[in-house]
């Protein structure tokens, strides 16, 4: 059978910005003997309407054929063919943290046009394909849910857990990671909090007001994401809001404990694998912690009740799923 010719199209590279592209090169690589890619990257970051009006142009030059959004700029999709083009929806967290006319603007333009228009959309959780529903009225049998896959680089390396002393990987620093919260319910408590992602002066305060040893790293490649799984001897994941909850599966891959929030995506992931908090909750997060810190024969059972839940998220098995939606195109 010959090989199907798909164009991945990907924003403009940003840096800071970079898990939807982890996400899909992890497909792509399992795809190369059914599919062949083109990558194709916009010439301009998105920050307002002219960047906008310039991608597009860009795109209305460009031949025919079949394309996928990989996700961010839902809006190339008017440069594109209906009957051609796959989206890709990750979150729809900016419904969330935009109001007024910013919403509205941003509800047309990236999210209800865009899905009219799509010959097909993937997203990456229940939830996610429920708010596309709900905001757009979109069919549901327009919409493939096909979960992210876990990066094979992320491993397993047997690591003796710091009693006196643990850490704590936490992963972003965007309001909905929930560092805030998270900050005053590690307070007093004997850790190391090793963060990841840029952090604001506000959170900077915070840390120091609350007397939190921590240590930061931003624009890590993703070898160095590898070595920051081996290193933690948790993973601490308290997130308000998510489109799917990709330090959860790669915290089983790794083999290490995972703390997540008990609200949808992360619940369902997880399972009765990691310990679940009420994110909104200072004392249930900090219960959690105490709770996984202080009991070795818990963190063993969530390893290896962990182990199971990532092999459902293998690249392989999320690259068939992929591969069975271009055979529709």
């Amino acid at each position: 059978m010959s090989k199907r010719n798909i164009t991945l199209l990907y924003r403009h590279p940003n840096p800071g910005f970079f898990s939807i592209e982890k996400v899909f090169n992890v497909v792509k690589s399992e795809l190369t003997d059914q599919v062949e890619f083109e990558h194709i990257e916009l010439p301009y970051t998105t920050k307002g309407i002219f960047s906008i009006i310039n991608n597009l142009w860009f795109l209305i030059r460009l031949k025919k054929g079949f394309f996928h959004i990989i996700g961010d700029v839902h809006y190339a999709i008017f440069a594109l063919s209906s009957t051609s083009t796959i989206l890709t929806i990750h979150d729809l967290v900016f419904m969330h943290s935009h109001r007024g006319l910013n919403r509205w603007f941003l509800k047309w333009v990236f999210l209800k046009l865009p899905v009219h228009k799509a010959k097909f959309i993937t997203t990456i959780s229940d939830k996610t394909k429920a708010e596309i529903i709900q905001f757009t009225g979109c069919d549901s049998n327009k919409i493939y849910v096909i979960p992210n896959p876990v990066d094979t680089k992320i491993h397993f390396e047997k690591k003796q857990f710091n009693e006196q002393k643990p850490t704590l990987l936490f992963l972003g620093t965007k309001p909905n990671k929930n560092l805030e919260l998270s900050i005053p319910a590690l307070s007093s408590l004997s850790i190391h909090l090793r963060i990841i992602g840029k952090l604001s002066p506000h959170q900077i305060e915070l840390l120091e007001k609350y007397s939190i040893d921590f240590s930061c790293a931003e624009n890590i490649s993703n070898d160095q994401l590898s070595n920051e799984y081996i290193n933690a001897d948790l993973i601490f994941f308290p997130s308000t809001y998510e489109g799917f909850g990709l330090p959860i599966i790669e915290g089983f891959q790794a083999g290490r404990p995972v703390i997540t929030s008990d609200m949808a995506p992360m619940n369902a992931i997880a399972g009765d694998a990691a310990v679940l908090v009420n994110p909104f909750s200072i004392a249930s997060i900090r219960d959690g912690v105490v709770q996984l810190i202080s009991n070795p024969q818990l963190r063993e059972t969530l390893v290896e009740k962990g182990f199971e839940v990532v092999q459902k998220y293998q690249p392989r098995d999320i690259a068939k799923q992929y591969e069975e939606m271009y055979s529709q195109l």
